[in-house]
């Protein structure tokens, strides 16, 4: 016969397993299934330039110092995470729709749908094209997106008008620029990365051995190296194996929007980002300013089919820039997040399996607690 205290232990030993596991998954994270790369080296110095351009020419000089942790997306927004939302924005009564995220995007891996409401439109993943890059996505789209992933995924209207970004402020000036606030709220929980975020997930590497026996510094490309990346397709796509990043070629049909994100899974940068080159150049918050206005804003990394990829990838040269309002075909984002608070640890599983066994016997009973996310830290600098 099997004792009942055994079964106990193997209950809370199951229990214990799948605690774990869920832990090994950390870096899903459960309210927008993004898979975030936390950024530490808090207070990291700045790119300091190498000489090889003029200081003048160098965008990045005294850039890329960040002084809190932050998270960062493994991967640009997919496919499947902007379904999602798309149809949370136009699945509804035609009154209701919140038409001011931007067009449809150009490219995704996305089909018709039935609409669950008169008058609205709905959008369904095409059989494998969860991992399709989207390209189409406007700056006041991406922050919309945030405001959304801050709020919970509600479906409630006001959810995409506020928490990371105010809807309200976004417009036009006179003679020229854009009025959108500049920076995300402290206290959101998901935004538009900063200049600074980006460039330091995407070029710094904390490991980095310096000549006189320090660590951590700067890359000049987005893969770890100072050597300019190889841009041809993956042997998926016809490539030979040497190809390092979906950028600077052109596939018969424009088919090169058509390959997967993860498909270099050996080019990561040193946090290990993957198609930091390639795929979409990825929004920043950083904005330039014109006649004491911010005009535009600014984007990172270079993009599917674009020739000049290799200074677009260089850390000296911006990616692009455009108005907020403008979504082109090989615009897309990188969600950035704060930390969330300490949750269940290792020690809180064996603090869980020592409860369950003394509560047999008439012990203590075992508390825990789940810690919420804390506010993102500031913004980009102007």
């Amino acid at each position: 016969m099997i004792r009942t205290h055994s079964i106990s232990n193997l209950v809370v030993a199951l229990l214990a397993l799948t605690l774990l596991s869920r832990i090994a998954r950390a870096d899903v994270d459960p309210v927008s299934g993004i898979d975030f790369v936390a950024v530490g080296a808090v207070g990291n110095a700045a790119w300091p330039g190498d000489g090889t351009i003029p200081p003048q020419w160098d965008r990045a000089i005294g850039r890329g110092s960040v002084n809190y942790e932050y998270r960062i997306g493994r991967y640009e927004v997919t496919t499947a995470q902007w379904v999602e939302f798309m149809n949370a924005c136009w699945d509804r009564p035609a009154s209701d729709q919140l038409q001011f995220v931007g067009d449809i995007p150009v490219h995704w891996g996305a089909v018709g749908a039935p609409a669950n409401h008169p008058g609205g439109r709905r959008w369904q993943v095409a059989p494998g094209q969860e991992m399709r890059m989207v390209g189409g996505i406007s700056w006041r789209g991406a922050a919309v997106y945030c405001n959304w992933l801050h709020n919970n995924k509600s479906l409630d209207r006001s959810a995409f008008l506020d928490g990371a970004y105010d809807v309200s402020t976004f417009g036009g000036l006179l003679p020229v620029g854009f009025s959108d606030q500049l920076t995300h709220h402290p206290g959101a929980r998901y935004w538009i990365p900063t200049y600074d975020e980006w460039i330091k997930a995407v070029h710094y590497d904390p490991n980095k051995a310096n000549p006189d026996g320090t660590t951590g510094g700067w890359w000049v490309g987005s893969n770890g190296t100072n050597i300019p990346l190889t841009y041809a397709p993956p042997p998926s796509f016809g490539g030979d194996g040497t190809g390092q990043a979906n950028a600077g070629f052109v596939l018969p049909g424009f088919s090169e929007v058509l390959i997967p994100l993860g498909s270099y899974p050996t080019v990561t940068t040193p946090w290990g980002l993957l198609d930091a080159a390639g795929a979409n150049a990825e929004w920043t918050e950083r904005a330039q300013f014109s006649i004491g206005n911010p005009f535009v804003r600014v984007m990172e990394g270079s993009a599917a089919g674009q020739s000049s990829a290799n200074a677009s990838d260089q850390i000296y040269y911006f990616g692009g820039s455009e108005y907020p309002s403008i979504g082109a075909s090989f615009m897309g984002v990188r969600i950035a997040s704060s930390v969330p608070a300490p949750g269940l640890s290792v020690i809180g599983v064996g603090a869980l399996l020592l409860g369950a066994r003394r509560r047999r016997t008439g012990g203590f009973r075992v508390q825990t607690s789940i810690g919420s996310c804390r506010g993102g830290v500031g913004g980009d600098r102007v």
